[in-house]
């Protein structure tokens, strides 16, 4: 997509309160390898110089413009930055996370396989801290094609700020669910986007690790009842439509529960610990003796499997190999732009915004 057939991308930044970070983001957003971009910086009512900041640097980059609206919530000012949008392309980025350089063009790339580039685009994720530093990154799924149960089963696109969507589909869905935040459960509109637009349209892979997401202390993704609470919600009418997936759904959430009682354990986060643990009790016991059984097990059959290889003399079995390096812990984000060639890209096979509230 060269030339007069490059399609305009604009980029929808909602932010809320994010002088700190801001910058940042702009800058890995303005140096993308794919120049032809609308960037729409969302003023979600802040109370610090973000709009001033976002405003000064559209006097260095003219392709960037500022709106500006009462707070709403990050579900409103993405659907604001979607609605002025010009390009038949979205692609939101949180005003805390930043972007591999070659982002944008290797998505716009990926989804040239299908009929007029109708689909989706995602790519793997690097979790970095508040410096910047990689401390984790996503599980590199995948998953092409029809990812509707894929992504009922696990949200493996993971955050808000890395497919490429086209506009026109992002309306026909209603954009993202504004009412959750209403209904005390922001947090899952992304996923809940995810999820209409992959029952009716393909996506696309590109297997590198090109979004930087930020975990910080008090961004939204950080208040794990809430999110639970959002994630039911969205859920619930997709229960009833497909009834025949309700198990794995189910399971889906046990899941995310688990998973956000295990990181406030490990953060010895106490507040989070008090809130989930009657809830994990209460709606999960039986899982969660089922789960530590199954865990039991895995542990041991490992261990016997290696004590076996180890008394036979086998070679331990090779590891997976991917197209893109896994990010190195402790590594600034910045420092591994060294994206993998399209000619290397795997064949295919198969919301948060930092104190948004």
């Amino acid at each position: 997509m060269t030339g007069a057939t490059a399609p305009l991308v604009t980029v929808v930044i909602p932010a809320y309160n994010a002088e700190k970070t801001l910058a940042e983001t702009l800058r890995s957003v303005s140096s993308q390898s794919y120049d032809k971009l609308e960037i729409l910086v969302v003023d979600d009512g802040s109370r610090d110089s973000t709009f001033e900041l976002a405003s000064d640097y559209g006097l260095t980059d003219r392709r960037v413009r500022v709106l500006h609206q009462e707070n709403g919530g990050v579900a409103g000012a993405r659907n604001r930055g979607i609605q002025e949008a010009r390009g038949p392309y979205i692609a939101p980025v949180d005003a805390d996370d930043t972007w591999h350089p070659s982002k944008i063009e290797l998505q716009l790339q990926a989804l040239r396989k299908f009929a007029d580039g109708q689909g989706v685009a995602y790519n793997w994720y690097a979790a970095i801290d508040e410096n910047g530093i990689i401390f984790g990154h996503s599980r590199p799924v995948m998953h092409q094609g029809n990812i509707f149960e894929p992504l009922l089963r696990e949200n493996f696109i993971g955050n808000g700020s890395t497919p490429l969507m086209p506009r026109a589909e992002i309306l026909r869905c209603g954009g993202y669910d504004a009412g959750l935040r209403d209904n005390g459960a922001e947090g899952c509109e992304d996923l809940k986007l995810y999820l209409a637009l992959a029952e009716t349209l393909p996506f696309a892979l590109v297997p590198d690790f090109l979004t930087g997401y930020r975990f910080t202390k008090g961004n939204m993704s950080s208040n794990a009842y809430r999110m639970l609470k959002s994630h039911a919600l969205v859920m619930a009418p997709i229960i009833a439509r497909y009834p025949h997936l309700e198990r794995d759904i189910r399971t889906a959430q046990f899941n995310t529960a688990s998973w956000y009682f295990k990181k406030a354990f490990l953060d010895d986060d106490y507040a989070q610990l008090k809130k989930l643990a009657p809830m994990m009790v209460r709606k999960y016991s039986l899982q969660l003796i089922v789960h530590g059984v199954q865990q039991g097990w895995r542990q041991t059959k490992r261990q016997g499997i290696r004590m076996a290889r180890h008394v036979l003399g086998k070679p331990s079995r090779p590891k997976k190999r991917f197209a893109a390096e896994i990010p190195q812990t402790g590594t600034a984000f910045s420092d591994r732009f060294t994206a993998i060639p399209a000619e290397q890209a795997i064949s295919p096979t198969s919301s948060r915004t930092a104190g948004h509230e």
